[in-house]
């Protein structure tokens, strides 16, 4: 079985990067043709080498300061950095900048490689070598190697391939849902749209239904490829190429997001974590790189220190917990950081703080206290994944040692204590205003979709205990309510209504609201009247009582007879119904075998017809 890394070379422009790939396996990437005219690589090339069982996707990022933004692009989701340094030139503007993008995104293994080692002597190599050590001192976690190179030494070429046939795996934390972002998006004759990026996390299998976030779409694929090879599946840290159905090229750009639908949600406000290494001011305007996205972003500092930040963006972005990103101006790279927040709460600057210096410590514990003490009706771990970068059940586990906490593990809400007494008084009023109502947790989750049924069951059997409620069949009532038989009561109730409300019945549903009614329960008395015959449904939200029909259908013959038709207007002039209803009714009539509609005009047949 063949394992895979995915290597960004990296540094100043000429250093060799190009070149260097060309050597190691005869291929100069998938360069355009403005690059192979002017030399030099001007956006991302991909190109591909296989070492006995292990498959090596090299990603050559340019190395000129204007096209910085497409290097960055490249950064995201690589294993190891390849950084090229031209022997005879040195650490070059472009190396440190592409040093330390390497280093905010997280990356922590090198390969730096020396290149035109044979035009300098060996102290000015001995010296070079320094400075690569110097350039490392400050970067705790990182390791590194130093190789020679040079294009015209055959072994060099080979050192260089058994190095890095012989590199470790690089273990990462991955998500348990697909995420790919799109770097390169273009039609191929015969085969439509075809897309290039970097499976970051989850896998992928052929007869998978994808979705792009961007374009709140569901696609389809017609074929992977990996390494130029037709594959039914890939998995986490694969280059791929995915040929889709569904959308067009033109529709696509770098920088989309590919996942699974319902998985993430996008917002133009998340918090992070700050590492600057060039001076930014508070509220200043950015250029935000994460994943192979580009867009605006004002900086808000949280703090003095400039550890934590908002980001306010000028459009809605999907990102997720500890994602990496790159902060620039037009001039240079000013730093960047780790998302905290991806999901925007609201929290007081002083909560804020506190939520994100939990969660850069990795205290899940406490950032949850937090976002309890701030959603006071209970707060979904449905998105634990974007949000913690943790499953459902990991964050299920954490809420468990949490004091004084209700947990719906089926909804996946957890609500605070206060959230109790909240809903003990949404029951009171609903008693206060109606002394009959049918309680039920259907009934309080029906009027306020964030009260789960579990924990408004949970509500409701605490009332029955203190005695404010008591179990009346499915239903639980108050202490004034005086009927024996709750189903019968309930059935005079609505059928009552529904008479007295004549030609202008209200939609069942509104029906429900005024009685205090779960729905399935007030369905059920519906389908029994319509069963009986006493009320017949005339529309899907309009019933009527059955002689109330009859006497109304007698008036509308007898216009006709009066005034030869009935249309719209004569019927208008005798009933002052809405639209809504007058359209029905004579919809309605129109079903009777001895009338005819012609032109709107209803009259007997044989008159006009």
């Amino acid at each position: 079985m063949q394992d895979h890394l995915i290597i960004g070379t990296m540094g100043h422009i000429d250093h060799g990067k190009t070149s260097l790939i060309a050597a190691l396996n005869g291929f100069f990437g998938d360069e355009l043709k403005e690059e192979k005219e002017r030399g030099i690589t001007l956006d991302l090339s991909f190109s591909n080498l296989t070492l006995g069982d292990r498959n090596i996707a090299f990603i050559d990022v340019p190395g000129h300061e204007k096209l910085i933004k497409n290097m960055i692009a490249g950064a995201f989701g690589i294993d190891y950095a390849m950084l090229v340094i031209a022997a005879n030139e040195g650490i070059m503007p472009q190396t440190l900048e592409h040093f330390k993008i390497a280093k905010i995104l997280g990356i922590q293994k090198f390969l730096v490689v020396l290149t035109k080692v044979d035009l300098i002597d060996q102290k000015t190599l001995n010296s070079l070598e320094k400075e690569v050590e110097k350039l490392f001192l400050d970067f705790k976690n990182a390791t590194f190697s130093i190789l020679y190179f040079s294009i015209y030494d055959k072994q060099s070429v080979q050192i260089l391939k058994e190095t890095l046939y012989n590199l470790k795996k690089v273990e990462k934390k991955e998500l348990e849902y697909f995420r790919y972002y799109i770097d390169r998006a273009f039609s191929i004759k015969g085969a439509g749209c075809v897309v290039s990026g970097t499976l970051l996390d989850g896998s992928l299998n052929l007869e998978d239904k994808i979705w792009c976030c961007n374009l709140n779409r569901a696609l389809g694929i017609k074929s992977i490829q990996n390494h130029n090879q037709n594959v039914t599946s890939a998995k986490a840290g694969q280059r791929i190429a995915l040929n889709l159905s569904g959308v067009n090229a033109n529709e696509l750009k770098r920088g989309d997001l590919l996942s699974k639908k319902g998985y993430l949600r996008s917002f133009d406000i998340i918090e992070a974590k700050l590492e600057l290494f060039a001076p930014l001011e508070h509220n200043s305007s950015v250029q935000l790189y994460i994943g192979a996205l580009r867009c605006e972003c004002r900086v808000l500092f949280l703090d003095k220190e400039k550890n934590f930040a908002t980001l306010k963006l000028d459009k809605p972005i999907f990102s997720v917990f500890s994602q990496k990103f790159i902060l620039r101006d037009d001039k240079q790279t000013l730093g960047g950081g780790s998302i905290l927040a991806p999901i925007a709460d609201p929290l007081k600057k002083s909560q804020k703080l506190d939520f994100l210096n939990a969660l850069n410590q990795n205290d899940l514990e406490g950032a949850f206290k937090i976002l309890l003490q701030a959603h006071k009706k209970g707060f979904g771990i449905i998105s634990s994944m974007q949000r913690f970068g943790i499953s459902q059940n990991q964050a299920l586990k954490i809420a468990e040692k949490l004091e004084d906490i209700f947990i719906d593990p089926k909804e996946l809400i957890l609500y605070p204590s206060v959230t109790k007494k909240i809903v003990e008084n949404i029951v009171l009023k609903i008693l206060e205003k109606n002394k009959n109502a049918l309680l039920s947790a259907s009934l309080l989750s029906q009027k306020q979709s964030w009260i789960s049924k579990s924990f408004a069951q949970s509500i409701l059997d605490i009332l029955e205990k203190k005695g404010i409620l008591r179990k009346a069949d499915s239903f639980y009532v108050g202490k004034d309510f005086l009927a024996k038989n709750v189903k019968d009561y309930l059935y005079e109730q609505i059928f009552e209504k529904i008479k007295n409300q004549g030609y202008e019945p209200i939609a069942p549903y509104n029906l429900y609201d005024m009685l205090d009614i779960d729905r399935q329960s007030g369905d059920e008395v519906y389908k029994r009247l319509t069963k009986e015959k006493k009320i017949l449904r005339l529309s899907h939200k309009l019933f009527i009582e059955t002689h109330t029909l009859s006497k109304l259908l007698e008036k509308m013959r007898q216009i006709i007879k009066d005034e030869g038709y009935l249309d719209l207007n004569n019927f208008k002039n005798h009933f002052n119904l809405s639209r809504k209803y007058l359209i029905t009714y004579l919809d309605y009539l129109d079903s009777f075998e001895d009338i005819c509609n012609t032109n709107g005009k209803r009259t007997f047949k044989g008159k006009i017809c």
